[in-house]
């Protein structure tokens, strides 16, 4: 565990409700593809980049520390994989909103399996003091949104860069569990048709970057007001690669267009609003290209906007 950034308090159990940071200094399935790296240290950054700022809050913020496999003796992402996933549901088990830092997009694949069992109640018969505090406890579909510029839909055996959300599929597959998933920001020129076929034969919605402009409002807030209806709880997953470079510089690509910063603040206060959202991911953050702490300071400013529309 690194040390607690100044002005957030330690995560406990027994504290009141409120928003826990949960770090993840993961980018080994982008490592071992020969993909730019260096995403482990971001969660550090958003967490050093929130201390710096006053925390205008409704609810309290604790951090739980980074996961990183250089405190453990030995570890894989299997081994991190399964740390993130039981510290992100005794999370949520203890009635708070869980915000997980990335790391590259990877994170996403516990957040989800911690969340969908959460409310489907799987092992709750092992713990018999634990009763999962969310709302509608007895309704179980989850649904994802990924703001992000790719569908994380890329098919693999093996988790790799850009393959996040079909491993969350093939896991809905052998759970029987529903696929639900929102991706908005989708570039068309950074996904593969394949990609788009992958989709469209899993039943998922999005809107594409060119169609996420303040002029097309009506319609991303329709978008997003039909999938919420949809489903009882929300897995928010945010990469700041749905950003353009020119706005968040330390990303792990270059693009001209990207969505604008009041566009995505948007959908944010609106799925907050929902009351439906249960977890939220930030991945995407590759320090070494961040040489202002430009996107830092972005990942911070939507986390805490984010929470003041919880």
């Amino acid at each position: 565990m690194n040390p607690l950034p100044a002005m957030i308090e330690p995560y406990a159990e027994q504290r009141k409700s409120g928003a826990v940071l949960v770090g993840v200094a993961t980018d080994l399935s982008l490592n071992a593809y020969d993909v730019q790296i260096g995403a482990k240290e971001g969660p550090d950054s958003i967490r050093r980049m929130l201390a710096k700022y006053p925390l205008t809050l409704n609810v309290p913020l604790y951090d739980a520390g980074v996961i990183d496999e250089q405190s453990m003796e030995w570890s894989s992402f299997d081994v991190l994989q399964s740390m993130q996933y039981q510290k992100v549901r005794e999370i949520l088990q203890a009635g708070h909103f869980p915000v997980v830092l990335g790391g590259g997009h990877e994170v996403a694949i516990a957040s989800y399996r911690a969340l969908s069992d959460t409310v489907n109640r799987v092992n709750d018969a092992a713990q018999p003091e634990v009763i999962a505090p969310l709302p509608n406890p007895c309704a179980s579909r989850v649904g994802i949104v990924n703001i992000d510029a790719n569908f994380q839909l890329r098919r693999s055996l093996a988790v790799r860069s850009g393959s996040a959300f079909h491993s969350v599929a093939s896991f809905c597959q052998s759970q029987q569990r529903e696929f639900r998933y929102l991706g908005l920001g989708i570039c068309d020129h950074t996904n593969s048709q394949s990609s788009f076929a992958y989709a469209s034969e899993l039943g998922a919605k999005w809107l594409l970057d060119s169609e996420m402009k303040m002029k097309y409002r009506r319609k991303i807030q329709a978008t997003v007001d039909a999938f919420v209806e949809q489903v009882d709880h929300i897995h928010l997953s945010l990469d700041l690669a749905v950003f353009s470079s020119a706005v968040a510089e330390g990303v792990n690509m270059s693009r001209v267009y990207g969505v604008s910063l009041p566009v995505i603040e948007m959908v944010l206060k609106q799925l907050m609003a929902s009351g439906k959202v249960r977890i939220m991911d930030v991945a995407g953050l590759y320090t070494e290209y961040d040489y202002q702490g430009q996107t830092a300071r972005l990942a911070a400013k939507l986390i805490q906007h984010s929470l003041k529309n919880i």
